[in-house]
C-alpha cells in the first residue's frame, strides 16, 4: 500500500470540497510521493477538483465503501436493511421475553395436572395456568436478572450498530441514486456487472480512488473480498486444523458460524489483528527477524480468546438452543423432512470458494451444484437400508392414518392421553424414514453402477470446479462419498453442528496455537502490496506464474510451465480456475500479467483443438457433461450416435502476435480473458440447455476441459468415467493424500 506523508492533512479526504493540497495549491499542482520504501517512489500529481463534485470524492476507506456498495445491492436497497435490522432488534427481545414468560410465568404442575387432587376432566383456561405479572416478577431469580441485564446490554449495542450500518447505508443509497443513477425501486431487474461497469463509469468523474484515474473489476473485487481470499488461501493451504477426530466415528472437517467468527475476528478484526487498518498489514509481519515474537503474541491471543469463548460457552449455548428452537420449531413440525435435506456446510463454502468470488455468485454456483449432487449421494444408498425404511414407512403411515381418521371422526380422540404425542413422533418417524430411501430408479450390475456415479459426480464437479487427486476414478467408491458428504450433509447434521459449537470452538482454536508461526510466515510470504489497492493477499492476484501449479499448465505454443514449490502453488487448481472463472464472469477484463493471457489463449485454442468425436462422447469429463447437458443421463448409444450438431463451427480469427512482441496489453490483445466465451454454445451446442447463462457454459466448459488436460498429465492411462470394465478399473486399498489435504510447509 502507498503510504502519504505523516506530516500533509488530507480534509478532503473526508469528503470536503477542498481536495488534499487544494488550499495551498491553486494554481500549480502538488506532486506528492506514495511510497517512500523504495528509491523509485511513484509521484501522482493531484488537481483541485471542481466545486461541484462532492460527496463522493477521495474517498478514504474504499474497502468500506465498497463493501457497503456490495451490501447494499445484496440486501435489496436502504428499506429493506432497515426493516432487516429493525425486525432483528424485535426479534432479540421477542427471545428474552419469551424464554423469560417461559420459564418464570406458567404454572406447570397444573397445566400437566400433577396434582393428585386436580379435577383431570376441568376445562382449563389461559388464565388458570398463567401467573399474574407481579407473580410472575416474583419468580425471576436474581441470576435470571443478571442475564436480562447482560441481554439488554447486547441489544443496546446491536442498536447502536444497525443505526451506525443505516447511516451509511443512506449514504449508498445517494450514491446509488446520484452516481450511478439507479433507483432502489430498479434494483431488484439490475445485475452486480452493470452495477460494476457504472462505478467504473463514475471513477472518473468523482475520483473515487485517488490513486488511479481508472479501475477494474479485479480492483473492486480486491476492496470487497480482501480478508476473504485471505480466509480462502488459508484453508486452502490446510493452514486452519478444522479437522476433528471423534473416537469411533473418525475424522471429519468442522467449521460453524460461531468458530468462522472467532477466526475472521482474531485474524483480522480484533484491535490486536495483524491489520493495522483495513487495508494495510501491520510492518512488523513483513519483518523476517519479528516472526518468533509475533508467533509468541499471536498463541496468546488465541489462548485468550479460547479461553473467553470457554468461559461463556454456557451462555452461548443456551442462546444456540433458543434460536434454533425459535426457528426451525414450525418448520419441523410442518415438514419434519425437511431436516432430511442436504445443504452445503460452512466449510464447503470456504473450501469450494474461488479466489475474487463474492458471496451471491458462490451462492448461485452451489444452488445450480444441489439437484446433481443430491442425485449422486442417493446413488450410494444401501438396499437394505431402502427396504428398512419402506418397510417402517408401511408400518407408521399405517398407525398414524388410522389416528388421523379416528381424529377426524371425532375430535375427543385428540383428548386421549399421548395420542398427539404419538402423532407427532411418527410424523418425524415417517419423514426420517423416507428420506432414507433413495431414488426409485437403480441401476443394476457391477459396472452400472459405477459408471453412473462417475457421470453424476461429473455433473456435480462442472459447477463446485473442485476434484481432488484421490477422488479421480474412484467417485464410484464409498470412500469418495464419505468425504463428499462432509461438504454437502443433512440439514440436521448442520443444525447438530451449530449447536456443538460453543463446545468445540475453545479446543479447535486450542489447537491453531501450534500454527501461530505458519499464519505469520503466511502473511509474510503471501502479501503483495498494490498501488491504489493496499496489501491484499497474492493468490487473489492470480498469478499463475507465481501460484500456478505445474500439472494445471497448458502445453502449447503460447503456454509455459510453471516450476513453483508445494508452498507457492495453489492447491487443487485453485489459482487456475479462479482465474477462469473471473474471466468468465467478466468477459471484459483484461488481465495485466502476460502468464495469465498466455494461460487464457492456450485454453482457448485447446478447447477448440478438443471438440469431442461423438462416437466417444463419455470417455472425458467434458464430453460426459456435454452429453448428459444435450441428451439426459438415460439417452440410449443410438440416439447420441445419431445426433448431429445445428451447425458447424469454425475457429475464429485469433491475433497470432506473441505477447512477447506487443511489449504489453494492445489494443489485439483485448477479449483474451473470455477464454470459453461462446465456446459452450457454438462448438458443443450448449444452446440447448437454456437454463444455464452463457457465463455458467463458458466456466463448465473451460473448468472440466482444464481437468481433462490435468488428468491426461497426470495420469495418463486413467480414464476420467466408467468406460472400461470393472475387472480392468485399477483397485488401490490406500487413500490417496495427493491434494486432498495439502502440507504447508515452511520455505
Amino acid at each position: 500500500m502507498a503510504h502519504f506523508r505523516r506530516d500533509i492533512t488530507y480534509s478532503a479526504l473526508d469528503n470536503e470540497l477542498t481536495p488534499p493540497l487544494g488550499r495551498s495549491a491553486e494554481v500549480t499542482p502538488t506532486m506528492i510521493t506514495l511510497d517512500q520504501e523504495h528509491d523509485d517512489a511513484t509521484n501522482v500529481i493531484i488537481h483541485k477538483v471542481p466545486q461541484t463534485k462532492v460527496g463522493w470524492t477521495h474517498i478514504e476507506d474504499l474497502d468500506s465503501f465498497f463493501t457497503r456498495m456490495y451490501r447494499y445491492y445484496v440486501r435489496g436497497g436502504f428499506y429493506p436493511m432497515m426493516m432487516s435490522d429493525l425486525f432483528y432488534l424485535l426479534q432479540f427481545i421477542f427471545i428474552v421475553w419469551f424464554s423469560t414468560f417461559l420459564v418464570h410465568c406458567i404454572d406447570y404442575p397444573r397445566l400437566f395436572r400433577n396434582d393428585p387432587n386436580a379435577n383431570r376432566s376441568e376445562k382449563l383456561s389461559l388464565s388458570d395456568v398463567i401467573y399474574s405479572s407481579s407473580v410472575c416478577v416474583n419468580n425471576i431469580s436474581w441470576t435470571w436478572w443478571c442475564l436480562i441485564v447482560l441481554c439488554s446490554f447486547i441489544w443496546l449495542m446491536r442498536l447502536v450498530i444497525s443505526i451506525y450500518h443505516l447511516y451509511y447505508a443512506y449514504d449508498t443509497k445517494l450514491f446509488y441514486n446520484n452516481a450511478l443513477k439507479i433507483k432502489e425501486s430498479d434494483l431488484a431487474w439490475v445485475n452486480w456487472s452493470t452495477i460494476q461497469e457504472r462505478v467504473r463509469e463514475a471513477q472518473p468523474e468523482h475520483h473515487m480512488c485517488v490513486h488511479k484515474q481508472e479501475i477494474n473489476e479485479l480492483d473492486i473485487y480486491h476492496r470487497i473480498l480482501r480478508f476473504n481470499n485471505y480466509m480462502v488461501a488459508m484453508v486452502n493451504k490446510n493452514l486452519l486444523p478444522l479437522q476433528i477426530r471423534v473416537p469411533c466415528i473418525g475424522d471429519f472437517h468442522y467449521l460453524s458460524r460461531g468458530l468462522k467468527w472467532n477466526l475472521e475476528f482474531l485474524l483480522f478484526y480484533s484491535p490486536w489483528s495483524p491489520w493495522e487498518n483495513c487495508w494495510q498489514l501491520r510492518s512488523a509481519y513483513k519483518d523476517n527477524s519479528k516472526r518468533m515474537i509475533l508467533a509468541r503474541q499471536l498463541q496468546r491471543q488465541i489462548l485468550l480468546l479460547a479461553l473467553v469463548n470457554l468461559i461463556l460457552s454456557p451462555l452461548i449455548q443456551a442462546w444456540q438452543i433458543l434460536y434454533f428452537f425459535f426457528n426451525y420449531a414450525e418448520l419441523i413440525k410442518r415438514s419434519p423432512g425437511s431436516l432430511g435435506l442436504r445443504t452445503w456446510s460452512l466449510y464447503a463454502k470456504v473450501t469450494l470458494r474461488h479466489f475474487n468470488e463474492l458471496e451471491h455468485e458462490l451462492r448461485d454456483r452451489l444452488n445450480r451444484a444441489h439437484k446433481p449432487a443430491t442425485k449422486y449421494l442417493a446413488s450410494f444408498n444401501s438396499p437394505i437400508t431402502t427396504v428398512l425404511a419402506k418397510n417402517i414407512v408401511f408400518v407408521s403411515a399405517s398407525v398414524l392414518g388410522v389416528l388421523v381418521v379416528l381424529s377426524v371422526y371425532d375430535e375427543d380422540v385428540l383428548t386421549v392421553e399421548h395420542v398427539l404425542t404419538i402423532i407427532t413422533i411418527l410424523g418425524c418417524i415417517l419423514a426420517g424414514a423416507r428420506a432414507l430411501i433413495g431414488e426409485e430408479e437403480r441401476l443394476g450390475g457391477a459396472c452400472t453402477g459405477p459408471a453412473r456415479g462417475e457421470e453424476l459426480l461429473v455433473q456435480v464437479l462442472g459447477h463446485v470446479h473442485y476434484l481432488p487427486t484421490a477422488w479421480r476414478g474412484r467417485a464410484h467408491t464409498k470412500d469418495v462419498a464419505a468425504h463428499f458428504q462432509h461438504l454437502f450433509q443433512f440439514r440436521a447434521v448442520y443444525i447438530v453442528f451449530e449447536l456443538l459449537s460453543p463446545l468445540l470452538c475453545p479446543l479447535v482454536l486450542l489447537s491453531l496455537r501450534t500454527r501461530a508461526l505458519d499464519i505469520v510466515d503466511f502473511y509474510r510470504n503471501f502479501t503483495v502490496s498494490v498501488l491504489g489497492i493496499g496489501d491484499v493477499c497474492s493468490f487473489a492476484q492470480l498469478d499463475i506464474r507465481r501460484h500456478g501449479h505445474p500439472d494445471w499448465q497448458i502445453h502449447g505454443r503460447n503456454g509455459n510451465k510453471t516450476c513453483n514449490t508445494q508452498y507457492n502453488q495453489g492447491e487443487v487448481g485453485k489459482t487456475e480456475l479462479s482465474l477462469i472463472a473471473f474471466s468468465c464472469r467478466h468477459p471484459g477484463w483484461q488481465p495485466t500479467e502476460l502468464a495469465q493471457r498466455q494461460f487464457l489463449r492456450s485454453l482457448r485454442q485447446s478447447i477448440h483443438q478438443a471438440k469431442p468425436n461423438l462416437n466417444g462422447l463419455n470417455k472425458t469429463m467434458l464430453g460426459s457433461f456435454i452429453q448428459q447437458s444435450i441428451f439426459g443421463t438415460n439417452t440410449p448409444l443410438p440416439a447420441l450416435l445419431s445426433y448431429q450438431p445445428k451447425q458447424n463451427y469454425r475457429l475464429p480469427d485469433m491475433d497470432e502476435t506473441s505477447d512477447e512482441e506487443e511489449g504489453g496489453l494492445s489494443r489485439s490483445s483485448a477479449g483474451l480473458a473470455g477464454a470459453s466465451s461462446v465456446l459452450g454454445a457454438s462448438v458443443f451446442e450448449l444452446g440447448a440447455v437454456p437454463e444455464l447463462p452463457d457465463e455458467v457454459r463458458d466456466m463448465s466448459v473451460s473448468t472440466l476441459h482444464l481437468y481433462d488436460l490435468q488428468l491426461a498429465q497426470a495420469r495418463p492411462n486413467v480414464s476420467a468415467c466408467c468406460t472400461n470394465n470393472c475387472s480392468e478399473r485399477p483397485r488401490s486399498s490406500r487413500w490417496e493424500s495427493g491434494e486432498d489435504t495439502p502440507l504447508l510447509h515452511r520455505p
